[in-house]
């Protein structure tokens, strides 16, 4: 309706500035009230509970970090966000494990490397084009070279990351 109506209003120059086009805007746009710029009522005890919930994330990080869990992980399975999850780490000194993406495996040796990203294994195994082409495990020479996703805990020890 106010297309065919815009229409006929070009097709006759009418002035934009015409009591006509008004009506054009009203069912193009949809009528925009003003709406009260109110202030939400105060709820009492929400600092206290947020207090209470950070006190409970407190306890619930460590025992998350230690199963190996990123952040984006924590915040899925807390319900919260991500970046609330980084901001109460950075308060309470925690970190969550560091991601390996790849680990090489001497089959000769049987010495393992864990390795950031793909430059870094490049530069320890000196395997160029086959890095590409390796979906999830591979060998290539003596090196099993394989792809996913791994974290070492606070003893040292070496974890496949949860999903």
């Amino acid at each position: 309706m106010g297309r065919l109506l815009a229409i006929k209003l070009l097709n006759n120059n009418v002035p934009e500035d015409a009591p006509e086009w008004q009506k054009v805007r009203d069912l193009l746009c949809g009528k925009k009230e003003k709406k009260a710029n109110k202030r939400p009522a105060k709820v009492n005890g929400t600092k206290k509970r947020q207090l209470e919930a950070i006190k409970k994330r407190k306890q619930i990080y460590p025992r998350l970090i230690e199963q190996g869990y990123a952040n984006w992980q924590i915040g899925a399975k807390l319900g919260i966000c991500r970046s609330v999850v980084s901001h109460d780490l950075m308060r309470f000194g925690l970190q969550a494990h560091q991601r390996y993406h790849w680990r090489a495996t001497n089959t000769a040796t049987k010495n393992t490397g864990y390795y950031i990203n793909a430059s870094s294994l490049q530069a320890d195994t000196r395997i160029v084009k086959a890095l590409w082409r390796i979906d999830r495990k591979a060998v290539v020479g003596p090196w099993l070279i394989e792809r996913g996703c791994w974290y070492q805990d606070s003893q040292g020890n070496w974890y496949e990351a949860p999903k």
